[in-house]
């Protein structure tokens, strides 16, 4: 990867087909210019880590609880498949 003029530089086509090599740079760098045809067209910076605790995956034990609390031991009236039909008739 080219380091022109003093810049952090990476092509488009960088960017495209070595993202991860790209990511890790970014992470050191913090931020880096894009070129096409060895003229700059965009600057790629870094973001600070979300302050929020990243969501876990999917469990559907997790859902049928919060589906329990929502609703209680009473099913909803109708699934969401129930309902489309109902709405397209």
């Amino acid at each position: 990867m080219s380091h022109a003029c003093g810049m952090n530089t990476i092509t488009i086509r960088q960017v495209r087909q070595q993202w991860p090599e790209v990511e890790r740079r970014l992470a050191a760098e913090g931020e880096l210019t894009i070129t096409r045809d060895a003229s700059p067209v965009a600057r790629l910076c870094a973001l600070s880590p979300p302050k929020h605790v990243r969501r876990k995956r999917f469990s559907v034990e997790m859902h049928a609880r919060w589906m329990k609390e929502i609703w209680g031991f009473k099913p909803p009236r109708l699934n969401s498949g129930q309902w489309l039909d109902d709405e397209r008739r």
